[in-house]
C-alpha cells in the first residue's frame, strides 16, 4: 500500500467496539500482503508512512480510512485497492490495533535541530528538494517528511540514497549522435521522445531517432552523505525528523538561486 497518507494511529475505539483475535490475525495477514512493501511488514514505516504512533492526514473514522484503502491518495503513488468489506474491516480493525504500539514512536529523534538545518543549509540541500515554499522541485519535498517516514528510512535515505529510488525520481542519460551524454530525472518517456529535468532543472525533450542511447541510472542521482561526521548526521535527522507539514516549516531556508 504505497504512500498510505492516512497518518497516524491516535486512535480510539468507538465504546463497545471489539475485535477477535482471528480477524486481527487475518488483518495482519492483509496488510502485509498488501501494505507492507511500502510501510514496513511492522507498520512503522519505510517508503510509506510509519502507521504507528502517528496522525492520520485523511481522517481517523473506519469510513475515512476505508475510503483511502478503496481510493488512493491522488497526487501520490498510493493506489486504490480493491477488496471485500469483510477483508477492508479487517484490515482497519489491525489498523487499530497498532494504536496500543504508538507509546514508543510518541519521542523524537535526539538531536540538535537548530544544528541540524543549518547542516542541511550548508549541503546545499535546497538546490534539490523544498521545505515549504522555498527550495527546489528536483527531489522529493521534505515538508512533511518527519510525518511520512520513519527515522530509519530518512537516514538511510541520506548515506544510501540508491537503497530505494521513487519511480517519479528516477534518472535517465540521453546520448545524442554526436556523443553528447545529458543526464536528468525522467519526466515522461514514449516510444517516440524522452522528457526530462536536467541537472540545471531545465525541461528538455528528445526525440529518440536523433539519440543513440536512452540509459536509465541505476544509481540515485542524490549524493551519498555517509561521510557526514555522526554528530552532523544525527543532528540531520533531528531536524528533519521535525518536519511535519507546519506551514512555515520552510521560512528559514535560504531559497538558491536559478532554482524553479
Amino acid at each position: 500500500m504505497r504512500f498510505l497518507s492516512v497518518g497516524v494511529l491516535l486512535l480510539c475505539a468507538p465504546a463497545g467496539w471489539s475485535q477477535s483475535a482471528t480477524d486481527l490475525a487475518d488483518g495482519k495477514v492483509t496488510f502485509r500482503g498488501n501494505c507492507g512493501f511500502c510501510h514496513g511488514l511492522d507498520a512503522r514505516g519505510g517508503r510509506g508512512p510509519a502507521l504507528v504512533g502517528r496522525q492520520f492526514l485523511h481522517g481517523s473514522s473506519d469510513e475515512e480510512i476505508k475510503t483511502v484503502i478503496r481510493s488512493g491518495v491522488p497526487g501520490t503513488t498510493m493506489p486504490a485497492f480493491i477488496m471485500e468489506n469483510d477483508e477492508l474491516n479487517r484490515l482497519v480493525a489491525f489498523l487499530r490495533s497498532l494504536s496500543s504500539a504508538a507509546s514508543d514512536h510518541a519521542a523524537p529523534v535526539a538531536g540538535d535541530v537548530a544544528r541540524g538545518k543549518q547542516i542541511y543549509q550548508r549541503n546545499g540541500c535546497a538546490r534539490c528538494h523544498r521545505i515549504g515554499l522555498e527550495g527546489s522541485v528536483f527531489g522529493p519535498e521534505l515538508t512533511r517528511i518527519g510525518a511520512g517516514r520513519s527515522p530509519e528510512y530518512i537516514r538511510e535515505s541520506i548515506v544510501n540514497p540508491s537503497a530505494d529510488i521513487q519511480e517519479e525520481y528516477a534518472g535517465v542519460t540521453v546520448v545524442n549522435r554526436e556523443g553528447k551524454r545529458t543526464t536528468g530525472i525522467r519526466l515522461n518517456e514514449d516510444t517516440f521522445t524522452v522528457q526530462l529535468r536536467d541537472l540545471s532543472q531545465n525541461f528538455r525533450l528528445f526525440q529518440k531517432d536523433e539519440l543513440q542511447q536512452v540509459i536509465p541510472e541505476r544509481k540515485s542521482l542524490m549524493p551519498s552523505y555517509a561521510t557526514l561526521p555522526k554528530d552532523e548526521l544525527q543532528d540531520l535527522l533531528a531536524y528533519l525528523d521535525r518536519l511535519r507539514g507546519d506551514v512555515n516549516a520552510g521560512a528559514a531556508v535560504k531559497k538558491v538561486g536559478g532554482i524553479r
